[in-house]
């Protein structure tokens, strides 16, 4: 709930501004390297939930195929980040 109001205030238009590539590999590895780190001060699925709510707005809807590997690179990201986390 807290992610769509987040979202319905234009909360995430901070990260989605700063983010201006047409480059697919260069959102892959810009959307994994945020999830790692935010993974390591956040949970895991709080993490992993803000994420695809960006991605969504950053991937292109008509790149369905982009779409899934990217999220499925946030999930691997956010259990990555989560483990090297001080507190495990």
């Amino acid at each position: 709930a807290i992610v769509e109001t987040v979202d319905a205030h234009q909360g995430f238009s901070v990260v989605t501004d700063k983010i201006r590539t047409d480059d697919r590999r260069t959102l892959l590895v810009l959307v994994a390297a945020l999830t790692f780190f935010m993974s390591a001060a956040l949970d895991n699925l709080t993490t992993t939930i803000v994420m695809c709510s960006l991605l969504a707005r950053l991937a292109p809807k008509s790149d369905p195929e982009f779409r899934s590997v990217a999220g499925g690179l946030i999930v691997i990201a956010a259990n990555a980040g989560g483990a090297w986390s001080p507190i495990g």
